[in-house]
């Protein structure tokens, strides 16, 4: 097998996760953001845990890694404007949550209306993965809205206007630009909670 092949074998974990909106807050201030970058990590069903991976150029990484709380939600396979509102500015320069209706959750994230279901999560443990953090999770409540299909990032290429996709497509540029200089740079120290 070649490194391309790899490459392309791990796109389909990019192509086919999950698009989410993971929210957080921090002495008083929320944010959120957009991932694809959530997965199971548990086999026990009573105990469920998922790996969230959280950029470390996001705002609202700051948040999650000193609150060590956020909420989780999967989107309706056609709420565009939440992936755009949420994935495509920066917290640090516009209010995320003018435009959008929500409410606290019990841990104080916001949980947003109208989405395919949520979770809100503590975190248990974290890695440092060079320009981001997986942070471990314990799920401990959710809700489902709706029955129908969520989001995936394949669905967003497929059926979002293709102004947008051009749009988040150099946002992505620039994220990589950031990442290169910092990707293998790994502090190896135990996370502390």
């Amino acid at each position: 097998m070649s490194s391309a092949e790899g490459s392309a074998i791990a796109g389909i974990f990019w192509s086919y996760s999950p698009v989410v909106v993971i929210t957080s807050e921090l002495e008083g201030k929320i944010n959120g953001q957009v991932a694809v970058t959530v997965v199971t990590s548990s086999i026990v069903g009573s105990v469920p845990r998922l790996i969230v991976g959280i950029w470390k150029g996001n705002y609202t990484h700051s948040f999650i890694y000193n609150s060590k709380k956020l909420n989780i939600h999967l989107l309706k396979n056609d709420q565009f404007d939440l992936v755009k509102n949420f994935g495509f500015y920066t917290g640090r320069e516009r209010d995320k949550f003018d435009s959008i209706s929500f409410k606290p959750g019990s841990n104080g994230c916001p949980v947003i209306d109208g989405v395919h279901s949520y979770m809100e999560c503590e975190v248990l443990n974290a890695m440092d993965g060079g320009d981001m953090t997986p942070f471990l999770v314990k799920v401990s409540e959710g809700k489902v809205f709706d029955s129908g299909n969520w989001m995936t990032l394949s669905d967003f290429y497929n059926y979002a206007p293709p102004d947008w996709i051009a749009e988040y497509d150099q946002k992505l540029s620039k994220s990589i630009q950031f990442s290169m200089p910092i990707i293998h740079n790994i502090n190896y120290e135990p996370f502390k909670t």
